[in-house]
């Protein structure tokens, strides 16, 4: 038989419910900014009827009132596969917005087109070639000849130096990020750990999973995961295959300067990223890591980073060096004082006051020879020997004429045409950035629509949650005037019963 305080009880469940919805609901608004948060909702189921003292068989099971309401769980609205997805689209942004800014900043360092690029500069000093053939004696032709070739050298020297300058930023940046992916993996385990205690009493620890799910977010940016958690509440990330975090454990990576620089030799080693206490390389294959990477040590067409710039530069300076060079040392000097005029002089070479070695040059140590520095008439335009005394030796100017066609030669070795190997080389890079930049757009596109995908399902409407809490406002104020209603007829049943007659 039921008590007289069945109905009673029954309604108290339905006031805490109520009280309860409340709660959820001011929590839910007051974090309506708050970056990562996912609305909740109660979640809650009716009672069954308590068993009856006499069997199940007892005429009062055709009766039988349930037991009123309970709270199952706090649960988030939350939706795990956009989750993934997003977190994949957000590991190939990472990547793309790290290689569009570095390839961007790489064609402000080559000024295409401009007064200051290498096209202009290259083509000042075979203009100035030009109008030495024309008149080979003057001294302020062939000053400025000299003067455009400095300008020429210093502007291959100033594109390599800024090339490695961003290239030991890119390598600076991958240790930052390896710290950063360090940082957020101990966060991580340390939230595991609390989750984890927090809900084995059968509780949702659902503010302290926004946490880490903002920091698995942040961590895909960085690096390509994969992540998982297990029936009992375990959660963990993996990177290929290998542990980076397993629920209250956690591997670290670490940087170390081991890598032989592409660019070649002379050059300081670079970051490789390892598994801390091993010598296991870690597989990086997306994120912002491999963007630096890919940038830091792309050597080849099919993956344009500093090295391939770099080592077109060098093939440019040495194709220039070693083919002027070849013409100009067939020429004749023009004789100042005491100085008769001589031939075999080199114009280009790496290092000066050494015999030139056209293997050993680079867009880096590309200068003019000290003979040119020392003095503009040591520049040979003539073919034949100039003795200003002998009237069958006054000097022509056919080596100035075939320096200044080798403008126009199409198939010098390695490079075809100095132009328009330049001119490919900014194409190249132009070509590069663009597509960079386009898949940095479509990139952003993509994971923007998946990241409303999401708020559009655990984002806050502060719209529904003034509906939820009129519901949740009717419903306690029912409960409660149910409770003051049996109030009322137990009062009349306890105070009032058996007075008739008294």
């Amino acid at each position: 038989m039921r008590s007289t305080f069945y109905g009673l009880e029954i309604v108290r469940k339905g006031l805490f419910a109520s009280q309860k919805g409340l709660d959820v609901t001011g929590h839910n608004i007051a974090n309506a900014n708050t970056p990562g948060y996912t609305r909740q909702r109660l979640v809650t189921s009716s009672v069954e009827p308590a068993a009856s003292g006499y069997g199940q068989f007892t005429y009062t099971s055709k009766g039988q009132v349930g037991n009123g309401v309970t709270i199952q769980e706090l649960s988030q609205i939350r939706d795990k596969f956009i989750d993934l997805q997003y977190r994949k689209e957000n590991t190939s942004l990472g990547e793309w917005m790290t290689k569009t800014d570095a390839l961007q900043y790489i064609e402000s360092i080559f000024r295409e087109p401009s007064e200051a690029g290498l096209n202009a500069v290259l083509a000042d000093f075979f203009t100035d070639i030009q109008e030495m053939a024309k008149n080979p004696e003057s001294k302020e032709i062939r000053a400025l000849v000299r003067q455009d070739a400095i300008k020429l050298t210093e502007t291959l020297h100033h594109y390599h130096d800024q090339l490695i300058q961003l290239q030991r930023e890119q390598d600076t940046a991958i240790e930052i990020v390896v710290g950063e992916v360090n940082d957020i993996i101990r966060n991580i385990k340390d939230l595991n750990e609390q989750i984890f205690r927090f809900e084995l009493g059968g509780d949702k620890a659902n503010d302290l999973r926004d946490k880490r799910n903002l920091l698995v977010d942040e961590l895909s940016s960085l690096i390509k995961i994969e992540y998982y958690e297990t029936i009992d509440n375990k959660f963990r990330i993996d990177i290929n295959g290998m542990v980076l975090v397993d629920h209250n454990k956690y591997n670290e990576l670490k940087a170390v300067k081991d890598v032989q620089n592409p660019a070649g030799e002379g050059f300081d080693y670079l970051n490789s990223i390892k598994w801390a206490g091993s010598n296991i390389d870690v597989a990086v294959t997306g994120g912002r890591l491999k963007g630096y990477l890919d940038i830091r040590d792309g050597s080849d067409p099919d993956r344009m980073g500093i090295p391939y710039f770099i080592q077109q530069l060098d093939t440019f300076a040495r194709a220039l060096a070693e083919e002027f060079n070849r013409v100009h040392r067939d020429g004749w000097t023009l004789p100042e004082g005491d100085n008769e005029s001589r031939t075999g002089i080199d114009f280009f070479t790496h290092v000066k006051g050494e015999a030139f070695d056209p293997s050993k040059i680079t867009a880096k140590n590309i200068t003019l020879t000290q003979d040119i520095l020392d003095s503009v008439y040591n520049i040979a335009a003539s073919g034949q020997e100039v003795d200003k005394t002998q009237p069958d030796k006054q000097g022509d100017n056919s080596i100035a004429l075939e320096l200044a066609k080798l403008r126009d030669v199409k198939n010098l070795p390695n490079i075809g045409n100095f132009e328009d190997f330049t001119k490919k080389l900014i194409a190249d890079l132009a070509v590069e950035s663009s597509h960079s930049q386009k898949m940095l757009e479509g990139q952003q596109i993509m994971t923007d629509s998946l990241n409303t995908d999401r708020l559009s399902i655990s984002g806050v409407s502060l719209d529904e949650e003034m509906t939820m809490m009129i519901q949740y406002q009717h419903a306690y104020a029912a409960a409660a005037r149910a409770i003051s209603a049996m109030d009322e007829a137990l009062e009349i049943l306890i105070n009032r019963t058996g007075l008739v007659g008294r």
